[in-house]
């Protein structure tokens, strides 16, 4: 997956709701400058799993999907605008529907769910 530590996040990690749902993480070159990157993450009950599963360059209009967020590329291309609905790849990801199970978050221990510093 590209790698965003040369930009600056511009939104929040922080995750308010509970249950299941996709939270996207904005980044930019410099601190006033338009969004050139997004991360999303699934998440659970205001946990975000570790790596995300999609992320779009809007400057390129690439997106890059992992499937099993293992941090490898698993599918890549192009689209006709810079703009993206994370939930039309969710299909695509291994495990996105069992995410909030309760067995499997107790098996798991949430080792693979981080709390956003606050």
């Amino acid at each position: 997956m590209p790698d965003l530590n040369p930009l600056l996040l511009r939104s929040s990690p922080r995750v308010f709701a509970t249950g299941r749902l996709i939270k996207g993480l904005y980044y930019s070159e410099t601190p006033k400058g338009l969004n050139v990157m997004a991360a999303f993450y699934m998440a659970c009950d205001q946990l975000l799993e570790q790596k995300p599963f999609l992320m779009m360059d809007f400057r390129s209009r690439r997106f890059f999907l992992d499937r099993n967020q293992d941090g490898c590329i698993d599918a890549t291309g192009t689209l006709a605008l810079a703009e993206i609905d994370p939930a039309d790849f969710l299909p695509a990801v291994d495990g996105a529907e069992d995410l909030c199970n309760e067995d499997l978050i107790r098996q798991r221990q949430l080792k693979n769910l981080v709390a956003a510093p606050y």
